[in-house]
Parts: structure tokens; sequence; C-alpha cells
């Protein structure tokens, strides 16, 4: 898989900065850098690492996006604190409070971003969800895990400390 890390001049190793993921990275890549350099700048954001993650793919070339960002699990979850967080510790210094830490995506990518709080709010506290997929697109073998279900499942469930900005449009 393509994925991107931009550590912005603010950045200073002594103190462990902000993080923030996107989902379908290769685009926000293109435009967070900016936004991020003039919001820190002007202190209205803090220092803020961006990592951007585009989806994998099959053995075959298909892409993968779906299954990662559709599915209700923490498998995703997992892969960011197990596989790409570590990798980016290794020349950069992260916080590792949820406080610190945010997730976004679009359309599936936002589904994906919720899901990885949902499932590990220790980790990941602030979501941004651009038209979030909640819909039963990955449904799983009884076909009834879609997340068409979140609507319950948050309503329902004990209270998680997330904040979710959800926009659609």
């Amino acid at each position: 898989r393509d994925w991107w890390v931009y550590v912005p001049a603010q950045y200073n190793a002594e103190r462990p900065a902000c993080v923030m993921v996107f989902q379908d990275g290769g685009g926000p890549k293109n435009y967070i850098p900016a936004a991020f350099d003039n919001m820190i700048f002007k202190g209205e954001l803090p220092v803020t690492v961006g990592i951007f993650i585009n989806p994998g793919h099959f053995a075959d070339g298909r892409s993968n996006r779906s299954v990662e960002y559709d599915t209700l699990s923490n498998k995703y979850v997992r892969f960011l604190l197990e596989e790409i967080l570590p990798e980016v510790e290794k020349t950069t210094k992260l916080r590792h409070d949820a406080a610190a830490r945010a997730i976004s995506g679009a359309s599936s990518g936002g589904i994906c971003a919720f899901t990885a709080a949902y499932e590990r709010p220790d980790q990941f506290s602030k979501v941004l969800s651009w038209v979030g997929s909640f819909t039963n697109i990955q449904n799983g073998p009884d076909f009834k895990q879609g997340g068409h279900n979140y609507a319950g499942m948050v309503r329902k469930g004990p209270v998680k400390p997330i904040r979710v900005f959800l926009q659609d449009g």
C-alpha cells in the first residue's frame, strides 16, 4: 500500500506531536499539509503529524478498500496501532493519548474512521467523517453486520469518549 507522513516545520523532537490519520490519503496529502502549516502557525492547531494511508490491494490487484474500510471490526485500527504508528515513531515522536489523536475519511473512509475510534476510543477520540458510508456494504457472513447497525449500537451501547464531526451534503 502507499502511505505518506507529513511532519510540520514546527515539530520539535523533544516534544511528541499530535496525530491525524487520513484514509484514502493520496488526495489529502496534497492539500492538508498547507492547511496544517497555516493553522499551526496561527495557534489554531497544535503541532500535528499527518499520516495519509491508501487502502491495500488483494494479490490479484483488486482494491481491498471496502473490506478494510466498511467492515465493523477492530482489524483496521489494529493495523494502525501495530504497524503504521510504530513505523512512523521510528523517526517522529507521537503522543499516545486519545485526546491527541484524530482520524478522518470520506465515504467508506468516513465509516472506517468512526469504526477505528469506536473500537479503540482509548487511542482515537476525534473523528472527522465526510459523507461516511454508514450503510450495509460489508454485512458479514449472516448479512447483519453492516454499518447501518451503528445507529442502534451507539444508542444502546455504552457511552464512549469520542467527538465526531459528521459532514454530509
